[in-house]
């Protein structure tokens, strides 16, 4: 789990990188163009917002039952964007019961941890 907020914070710093700091602050302040959330009263949720900006989250947790017979939450999920370059870039990522996962063909490696 740990690795999985390490990963989630590597996107928000790379998210980050303003091309040119008024206009990105300008697009920022603006409110997110959709935003959808939804939740159970177990845990579970499903949420999916777009930026002004062009990011897209989308993220959904799932409970999953355990061979002891109790549950984990699993969360799945992908984060896309604009880079500076005009490309967009994409991470997948997951975590539950094999571990965690975050791919992107962005990044020098792809993470799996158990």
């Amino acid at each position: 789990m740990k690795l999985f907020i390490v990963a989630v914070c590597l996107i928000a710093a790379a998210m980050a990188a303003p091309s040119s700091p008024d206009e990105t602050a300008a697009r920022r302040a603006l409110p997110a163009l959709q935003h959808e959330e939804i939740h159970d009263e177990y845990g579970q949720y499903a949420l999916r917002y777009v930026t002004a900006e062009g990011t897209v989250v989308s993220e959904r947790g799932r409970l999953i039952p355990t061979p002891d017979g109790k549950y984990v939450l699993v969360t799945e999920g992908e984060t896309s964007f604009i880079g500076d370059d005009g490309k967009t870039y994409v991470t997948k990522y997951s975590a539950g019961l094999d571990g965690t996962r975050v791919e992107a063909a962005h990044l020098p490696f792809n993470v799996q941890a158990k």
